[in-house]
C-alpha cells in the first residue's frame, strides 16, 4: 500500500501507527489484487480469501467510478450538476456521499468545499488527466493583471439535501471525486474482511492486525514502512497534478484559485480513510494557521508536512 510522504516529519505518535524498517515480503495467505480504476492504482490484500472476490469488487469500484465521475456526461454527479436549480432525484449511495461532503465542509470550516468544480475548471482542470492533461496557460498569462478572487461560496449555502433528493443553487457544480476515495476505501474493507487493507490511488484505509500481527504495512517513499491497525492514511500535495507555474487540482474555496499555502504538501494517519483523506487535503489548503486546530482532532493520529520552505 503506497502513500506519499514527505521528507520532513512533523507530528504526534500513535499507540495504533508505528514506524518500522522495511521487512521480508507479506507472509503466506495474504491475498493481493491490483487494478486501475478512478484514474489511478488500486491495491486490495486481505489475510485469507475475501469475502466479495477481487473480482466482484473491481467491478463495484468501477460502477463507482461511472456513476460519479464528473468527467461522464451520463454520471449521477452531472445530472445533478444540468439540474440548474431544480431538485434531483439521487441514490442512495449519492445521498451518503453529499453528507459526508456537508460534513467535512462544515468540519474543515469550508477549507474543503466540494462546490469548487466551477473554480476547478477556470484552472484548465476540464478532462480526466489520465485522456489530457489540464491545458497550459498561454505565453502572454503570465504578464496579464491576476483576475480578482472568487471565494467558492460555503456548501451549506448552495447545496440542499434531502434523503432521496438534492439541489444545487443555479450556476454552481460540484465534484466529490478526491473526497470519495478516502470514504470509499473505508467501504471496501466490509467488501475484504475483518484483516484487510485497501489503497485506492493513495487512499489507504485497513483494519485488523496484518500478515506480522503489528499492523499492515504500508510502504512509504522515503523507504520507510508505516505499520497501521484500524485506521487510515492519506497525501494532499500541489506537486503531481500540476500544470503550469501555478496551477493545480488543490482550490482554495477562500479565493477561488488554486492553494498557494505555506504547506506543499500533507500526509495525515486517521483512524479512517475518509477522515485522512480531508484533512490532509485541509492542512495543505489551510497552511500552518489551520495546523493546530487540524492536528487537534481527536480521529487524528498523527502528520507529516512538507512546506514551500524545505523545496
Amino acid at each position: 500500500m503506497r502513500s506519499g510522504v514527505p521528507d520532513v516529519p512533523h507530528g504526534r505518535g500513535s499507540p495504533r501507527a508505528r514506524r518500522a524498517r522495511p521487512g521480508p515480503p507479506p507472509a503466506a495467505g495474504v491475498r493481493l489484487h491490483r487494478c486501475h480504476v478512478f484514474d489511478c492504482d488500486v491495491a486490495l490484500a486481505c489475510l485469507g480469501a475475501p469475502l466479495v472476490p477481487f473480482g466482484e469488487i473491481e467491478v463495484r469500484l468501477r460502477l463507482l467510478d461511472r456513476r460519479f465521475s464528473r468527467f461522464r456526461p451520463d454520471s449521477e454527479i452531472s445530472r445533478l450538476n444540468r439540474s440548474n436549480g431544480t431538485w434531483c432525484d439521487i441514490s442512495g449511495e449519492m445521498y451518503a456521499l453529499l453528507r459526508h461532503a456537508l460534513n467535512v465542509a462544515v468540519a474543515s470550516r469550508g477549507l474543503i468545499n466540494i462546490a469548487m468544480l466551477p473554480r476547478l475548471l477556470d484552472a484548465g482542470y476540464v478532462e480526466s488527466w489520465t485522456v489530457h492533461p489540464p491545458r497550459q496557460p498561454a505565453p502572454a498569462a503570465a504578464v496579464l493583471p491576476e483576475a480578482p478572487a472568487a471565494p467558492v461560496p460555503p456548501l451549506t449555502e448552495v447545496l440542499e439535501l434531502r434523503r432521496d433528493r438534492a439541489r444545487l443553487s443555479p450556476g454552481h457544480a460540484v465534484d466529490v471525486g478526491g473526497l470519495a476515495k478516502g470514504k470509499w476505501a473505508d467501504d471496501v474493507l466490509a467488501w475484504l474482511g475483518p484483516d484487510a487493507a485497501a489503497s485506492l490511488g493513495g487512499d489507504v484505509a485497513c483494519h485488523g492486525p496484518g500478515p506480522s500481527g503489528d499492523g499492515w504495512p504500508i510502504a512509504l517513499p522515503t523507504g520507510e514502512t508505516l505499520l497501521l491497525k484500524d485506521g487510515g492514511v492519506a497525501t494532499s500535495g500541489v506537486a503531481k497534478r500540476r500544470w503550469g507555474s501555478d496551477a493545480h487540482h488543490l482550490i482554495d474555496p477562500r479565493t477561488g484559485r488554486p492553494s498557494r499555502s505555506d504547506i506543499t504538501r500533507a500526509t495525515v494517519i486517521a483512524t479512517t480513510g475518509a477522515c485522512a483523506d480531508w484533512v490532509s487535503s485541509a492542512m495543505v489548503v489551510g497552511g500552518t494557521a489551520e495546523l493546530s486546530r487540524l492536528g487537534a482532532r481527536p480521529d487524528v493520529l498523527g502528520w507529516r508536512l512538507e512546506t514551500g520552505e524545505d523545496t
